[in-house]
């Protein structure tokens, strides 16, 4: 269970590095209804089964067809004579190892070493970095997968800090500005993801930023340290030839460092794009502004629009990924990996977790999708963020629609079930 006062922390440590980490974070920095890491690896596993259960012929096409479901859903379709209290027990060890990859994924951005090292979220231009590092870390869960003695705490925690740098590339890079709609293909495969931009060469203007400069809530002043907030709105701020060669880059922010723990600082003498928020002092440099579209609001992110188009990629690149690692493992040890038919000891411990009342402390069992929404995915995924959004308002602040006001701090804390 959460706290605000948890949630707050988590949020002062996290808030700037890449999509959010959990949607309670996002409320507690007010960034609305943006999709986070959470959500992204939820709604792209829950596709993924699907799919496994349609081709190892557990399920029917006409039966997930055209509409969405959870996990919950998806079992009860396959074992319809389950109890609800069977199912329950039964799905319990997978939404463990889904949490565990949740809290992994998180953790990313919260880690000393990994919230500020571009090799883990495709910062600073670190892209043959950033694809060698999940290279490395996918070789290590398949021989940890392939190997039936060993247990897998190791190969599902590497997975969800390998997604978050995945996820991360298509809200730091310019892969959705350069008009991509299909996913980079070569990520965590090759060092050698595309064409990129030199050291250097220039890749960002300062044209096309605007300067802001507005009052904090309540909630911002704790937790940004910030106020009033100064940060910048941009549009079309990457240079033309940039994008008309296909070339990729993405933002500096600062106070990095390099894998072996060398700063890295955005370039003096050459217009590189920030990564941007209110939190990234590179921004004030030339060019200033930045790229990142983490959230759908301009104080944490610069290109702010393209946020659900880049939430979007980064399900169907979650989605790919776990399809390709199934295809990599087979089905047995995929399987295994994810507890999809939990082993007698993995059951023995799913009982003794329910018994006690154990809360998962990032899985959220209401997430849904759907296989064969296509284009309808972006507007699904609007609409969940909204929903979400109203109902941990609700949690957080019970008798009232505004989060900016400065009565918060005495209102009775309420704890968050995930």
């Amino acid at each position: 269970m959460f706290r605000i006062s948890v949630i707050l922390f988590i949020l002062s440590l996290a808030i700037s590095n890449g999509f959010i980490p959990h949607p309670s974070i996002r409320v507690g920095g007010q960034a609305g209804g943006s999709i986070t890491h959470t959500e992204i690896t939820q709604i792209a596993f829950v596709r993924t089964l699907a799919r496994y259960l349609l081709e190892t012929k557990a399920l029917q096409k006409y039966e997930v067809e055209n509409q969405e479901y959870t996990i919950d859903d998806l079992y009860a379709l396959t074992y319809p004579d389950w109890s609800k209290e069977k199912l329950h027990l039964q799905t319990y060890p997978l939404k463990s190892v889904l949490d565990t990859l949740l809290v992994e994924n998180a953790m990313v951005d919260i880690d000393q070493w990994t919230k500020k090292l571009p090799a883990a979220h495709f910062d600073s231009e670190a892209f043959s970095n950033a694809s060698r590092r999940m290279i490395k870390m996918r070789r290590i869960i398949i021989d940890d997968v392939k190997n039936g003695t060993k247990d897998l705490i190791q190969a599902r925690q590497l997975l969800g800090q390998l997604l978050h740098t995945l996820q991360d590339f298509y809200s730091h890079s310019n892969w959705v500005e350069l008009g991509k709609k299909t996913v980079n293909e070569r990520l965590g495969i090759y060092e050698d993801i595309g064409p990129v931009a030199s050291p250097n060469q220039p890749t960002c203007t300062s044209h096309g930023c605007v300067a802001k400069k507005v009052k904090c809530s309540f909630l911002q002043k704790v937790t940004l340290n910030k106020c009033p907030l100064k940060y910048y709105e941009c549009k079309d701020n990457i240079r033309p030839e940039i994008l008309k060669k296909g070339l990729l880059t993405s933002g500096y922010s600062v106070n990095q460092h390099n894998e072996d723990n060398e700063p890295i600082f955005k370039p003096t003498n050459v217009e590189k794009c920030s990564h941007g928020s209110v939190l990234d002092t590179s921004s004030h440099l030339p060019a200033i502004g930045g790229i990142n579209k983490d959230t759908i609001i301009s104080i944490y992110s610069p290109h702010f629009d393209l946020h659900f188009e880049a939430a979007t990629m980064a399900v169907l690149a979650t989605e790919r990924y776990f399809n390709d690692l199934r295809k990599d493992l087979g089905d047995d040890d995929f399987d295994r990996l994810f507890a999809l038919h939990p082993t007698e000891n993995e059951m023995n411990a799913a009982s003794k977790a329910v018994a006690r009342m154990r809360k998962f402390r990032f899985f959220t069992s209401s997430i849904s999708s759907g296989i064969s929404m296509g284009k309808r995915l972006v507007n699904n995924i609007r609409q969940m963020a909204k929903k979400r959004l109203n109902k941990l308002r609700w949690a957080l602040f019970p008798n009232s629609n505004d989060l900016t006001i400065e009565d918060v701090s005495f209102r009775r804390r309420r704890s968050l079930n995930f």
